[in-house]
């Protein structure tokens, strides 16, 4: 009997729902904001986006989810150091980077690929990484961080996949191994 009722159950939330426009969504996505989707701006959310914009800091400490191995979908919270490399990427324009393993880098360059890709325009940022699974590894949580985003951060998606993502203001984030070509034109 319990097994009939969590197949039930099962059943019951794999159905489509109601309330989901697809009109309004991504592909039927609830969590992606189309490209042309309308959605109403109050003054506290365009202050935020003003302050988003501005502070790719406060970006990522209010709004960056990531998967914490103990405790799931949760906040981002930044270390100083990492608090200290984000700003350092966002006022320069090229970095080199000492640090030592496992110090949470990826994390730190997924918050700013993300800012950097939502409050620019036609923008392109090429992922490399020494395997294409390994690309599509940080694909993976841009896109997850993206998803977690309100729909009022976003802007609107027109190509969304496991190796790139296309927004509405004409940036994309591309993920691919590196060759003697992988960005070739780019």
């Amino acid at each position: 009997l319990r097994g009939i009722e969590m197949s039930e159950e099962l059943q019951i939330t794999n159905l489509p729902d109601p309330m989901v426009n697809k009109n309004t969504t991504f592909h039927g996505n609830p969590l992606l904001k189309s490209a042309r989707e309308q959605v109403a701006l109050t003054k506290e959310h365009i202050e935020e986006l003003r302050n988003c914009m501005n502070d790719p800091v406060y970006f990522a400490e209010r709004y960056i989810k990531i998967v914490n191995i103990d405790t799931g979908l949760q906040n981002i919270k930044l270390y100083p150091y990492q608090k200290r490399l984000l700003k350092g990427l966002h006022e320069n324009r090229q970095s080199i980077i000492l640090s030592c393993r496992q110090s949470g880098k990826t994390t730190v360059t997924v918050c700013f690929l993300l800012w950097f890709a939502l409050f620019n325009e036609d923008k392109e940022v090429c992922l490399l990484a020494n395997k294409g699974a390994q690309a599509r590894e940080i694909m993976a949580r841009i896109q997850l961080a993206y998803t977690h985003l309100p729909k009022w951060l976003q802007s609107g998606v027109t190509s969304y996949n496991k190796s790139s993502i296309e927004l509405e203001n004409g940036c994309k984030v591309i993920a691919a191994a590196t060759s003697s070509d992988a960005v070739r034109g780019r």
